[in-house]
């Protein structure tokens, strides 16, 4: 309670003196000026190989997708013309690229099957 006190007292004395009382001030964080054009830049990239990837393949697959899923790829269909399989496919290649472990392990395990 005197922690209470004594900081009510000083913001007492603080007023009759005429003074504002000094706070802590936290700065804030910084943020710099391009960061909204950087994320544009990079959505548009982004966008742009979406769109460049081509579908190969005649193989079709049926694929199970939450509803929020679903609904994002048909807003994004709408919005700028991506086909749900495409982005799908990107996507895909995408994840496999960026974890090349899964496809040699896959390789590895193909091998010591009995077929």
């Amino acid at each position: 309670m005197s922690g209470i006190k004594s900081l009510a007292d000083e913001l007492r004395d603080s007023i009759r003196r005429g003074k504002p009382p000094q706070a802590k001030e936290i700065p804030p964080a910084e943020q710099t000026e391009d960061t909204p054009k950087k994320k544009t830049e990079t959505l548009e990239r982004l966008f742009e190989n979406i769109l460049n990837h081509e579908l190969t393949g005649r193989e079709r697959l049926l694929i199970r997708l939450d509803d929020k899923t679903l609904f994002l790829l048909k807003q994004l269909k709408v919005a700028k013309g991506i086909d749900m399989n495409k982005i799908i496919s990107y996507s895909l290649h995408l994840f496999l690229k960026s974890h090349p472990e899964l496809t040699r392990y896959i390789k590895e395990h193909i091998k010591t099957l009995d077929l």
